[in-house]
Formats: C-alpha cells, sequence, structure tokens
C-alpha cells in the first residue's frame, strides 16, 4: 500500500501571497529539506474531496516523488496522477535555461496548479529571481504591465512569459500589448496548436515566440521549435506515435505504476528538415470513409483561409462515413464559404461548420473537447449548423 500520509492537497492561485508561499515550498522540495508531497490545487477545488480523490487512486508513490500534478483529461474528462521528483524538474528547468540562453524574471500569466504555471514559479525559484504575477483576470493590457515591471526589474531586462495561443490572439489585437511582447527575451507558447497565421503575424512584429511541446508528464515542455531540449530523445513508431525519454520525464503514475525508459505518449508527430511536427492525439483522429484524419491539420488551414478567428475541429459520427470532419469556429460571418476555402483535398475539407462565441477551455488553457464535441452535435441536431 502507497504512504499517503505524505500527500498534501494545497490550493494554489494566481495571487502574489500564494506565488510566494509556492516559491519558498519549491525550493525546500529543491533542497530535499521535505518528504511531503505537494498536489497543487485550483482555486475553485475543495482540496478536503481532492485529497480523499488522489489517495483513493494512489497505488504507486515511490520515494523520489516530491510534487503530483493531476492531468487535465481534456478528451477523457478524467486526469491522470503524474508523480515528479525534484531531480526531474531541476533537469527540465537547466535544460529550458541552457536552450533560451539563462536565467532571467518570470512572468506568471497560467494557472500555477497546472504544469506550464507551475513551471514558471519553479525556474524563477530556481534562478533566484521573482515572479511577476498578473492577479486577476488576464488582459491584454494587465499582461503589458506585468512585462513592464518585470523589465524594471531584471537587472538584464532578461524577461519570459509562457502563454497559451488564446492569449496570444487576444494580444496581438493590442497595440500596447503587442509591443511589450517584443521586450522578452522569450514566450513560450504551447498547451494546444498555435494557429500557423498567428505564428507568422507575432514573429513578424518582432515577438519572440518560442513554440513548446511537452506534457505534465515530461515537466512541460521538453521539445522547443520541433527540437528536443538537451538531454531529451524522441522515437516515433511505425504509425508516428511519439514516445519520449530523458531526464525530465516523470516517475510514473500514481494511479498505475512506474513508466520504463521510453515513455508513450498520446500524440502523432512527424520528421520534418529536422524538427519534430506534432500532428495531433491519436484519440482525436478522425476516421472518416476509412481515411485517418488529423483535425489539428485541418483547423490549421480552416484558420489560413482568414475566415475565421480561432478554429477546433473534431469529428462526429455519421452512418454513412463513420465520422464526418466538423469545424468549430469564432468570428465567422460566412460558414458556408470554408469548406470551398479550405487549401486541403475535398476529403479532408470540413462537411459540418459550427458557429460560435467562443471556444470552450479548461482551467489550464487547453481546448475542452468534450465541451466542443458536444457543442457541435447539439448544433448538429437543432439545425444551427452549417452542413454540407
Amino acid at each position: 500500500m502507497a504512504e499517503t500520509a505524505r500527500l498534501h492537497v494545497v490550493r494554489v492561485e494566481r495571487t502574489q501571497a500564494d506565488i510566494d508561499w509556492l516559491t519558498e515550498r519549491l525550493t525546500r522540495l529543491f533542497h530535499g529539506s521535505t518528504r511531503s508531497v505537494l498536489v497543487p490545487a485550483g482555486g475553485d477545488e475543495n482540496p478536503v474531496a481532492a485529497l480523499e480523490d488522489v489517495e483513493r487512486r494512489t497505488i504507486f508513490l515511490p520515494d523520489e516523488v516530491g510534487l503530483v500534478m493531476r492531468t487535465s483529461g481534456s478528451t477523457s474528462a478524467h486526469g491522470r496522477l503524474v508523480g515528479i521528483s525534484a531531480s526531474q524538474l531541476l533537469s527540465s528547468i537547466h535544460a529550458t535555461d541552457a536552450r533560451l540562453g539563462g536565467s532571467g524574471t518570470w512572468v506568471l500569466a497560467l494557472p500555477p496548479n497546472h504544469i506550464a504555471g507551475l513551471q514558471v514559479v519553479a525556474r524563477a525559484a530556481v534562478g533566484d529571481r521573482p515572479v511577476v504575477v498578473v492577479e486577476g483576470k488576464v488582459t491584454p493590457q494587465s499582461l503589458a504591465d506585468a512585462i513592464d515591471d518585470a523589465v524594471h526589474k531584471d537587472p538584464a531586462a532578461r524577461v519570459y512569459l509562457s502563454l497559451v495561443p488564446t492569449q496570444l490572439t487576444d494580444c496581438m489585437t493590442d497595440p500596447a500589448a503587442r509591443e511589450a511582447l517584443t521586450r522578452c527575451s522569450a514566450i513560450l507558447v504551447g498547451g494546444a496548436a498555435t494557429p500557423t497565421q498567428l505564428i507568422a503575424e507575432a514573429r513578424a512584429a518582432g515577438i519572440p515566440i518560442v513554440l513548446t511541446y511537452g506534457m505534465s508528464e515530461t515537466c512541460g515542455g521538453c521539445v522547443y521549435d520541433g527540437i528536443p531540449l538537451d538531454g531529451v530523445k524522441v522515437r516515433l513508431n511505425e504509425d508516428g506515435r511519439v514516445s519520449l525519454s530523458g531526464p525530465m520525464v516523470m516517475s510514473g503514475y500514481l494511479d498505475e505504476g512506474p513508466t520504463g525508459d521510453w515513455y508513450l505518449t498520446g500524440d502523432i508527430a512527424h520528421w520534418q528538415d529536422g524538427r519534430l511536427v506534432v500532428e495531433g492525439r491519436v484519440d482525436d483522429l478522425i476516421v472518416s470513409g476509412g481515411l485517418k484524419i488529423s483535425p489539428d491539420h485541418v483547423a490549421r488551414a480552416v484558420t489560413a483561409t482568414g475566415l475565421v478567428k480561432n478554429c477546433v475541429v473534431v469529428g462526429l459520427p455519421d452512418q454513412r462515413w463513420g465520422q464526418v470532419v466538423t469545424a468549430v469556429v469564432t468570428g465567422c460571418r460566412n460558414p458556408e464559404h470554408i469548406r470551398e476555402a479550405v487549401d486541403l483535398p475535398r476529403e479532408l475539407r470540413p462537411q459540418v461548420v459550427v458557429s460560435a462565441e467562443a471556444i470552450p477551455m479548461l482551467a489550464s488553457g487547453k481546448v475542452d473537447r468534450l465541451k466542443v464535441r458536444s457543442l457541435a452535435q447539439q448544433a448538429r441536431d437543432d439545425g444551427s449548423a452549417w452542413m454540407r
């Protein structure tokens, strides 16, 4: 039986007081001065109920584990319990510093109870630098103010930021925020597929974005701009499924057991010009008329038409085709024009287009694909979707 008495669920919100506490707690973890295992919780969670759930599911808890991250379960509605050691976190932090050119002052605009936000705090703690916290709602203006504060606080004006694509999209429409982003040394963008057009516009504006690929199981991003960080090994099996190995890979799942030398992800990818290109999740692949279709590939093509602001592609059940390619879009006035405008073979183009006010998101900043699929199904059922 696992020693679950070591588990401590603590609610950590994006406030200066909570981040100061988290910084001190992570410093103790790195120095080996605590045996308790931190399980960060979100502001809307009941810590007692969360602890009961984690304890009930835990069957594996090795001594080295000092942190448990609960994955969002964006496609399954049931997250996993990821066990991480101080050594694994430090390996990730040192590899990131080496790639970015050194430590700096970090701006926190993501939830600290998820790996991307927690790593912002952890990197700052290791570099003995402050964390500039964007408290309350993250807006382009509050983000610009935080970057200004960070630039003034850092002796070398070396400022880092981690964003999800929707936050970057919002900043690109605000001149002050867009200018502030150019003063960062690097902006890590991950957590979801980033539209090609958004990448091009940001880089053309002089914004130093770094596209990251990783997950809680790898202590966050472990491949930057398609190039694995130092110590990271990537292997693709015959159908393109990604396996990862390296010193920042987790100890294992508390609710399942240890991992081997290689962690088999749920992602499909390929190599292009020496860089890893992630196509999407295995579980998200759409099988339509016998074809396996990457939803992210289609979503990028839809966004590239310029007819939409955001796009998420899912498969809806269909008696004839098995599944039909369905695009849920925002900022679109003429959904009926999308299919013909998409630069893809006809069999890959959306057969259903749903206009939405906003794309459903999880607290982590990832797309809530379950809600997207439900929204799309409802629109098709009630006739409000465009259908081929």
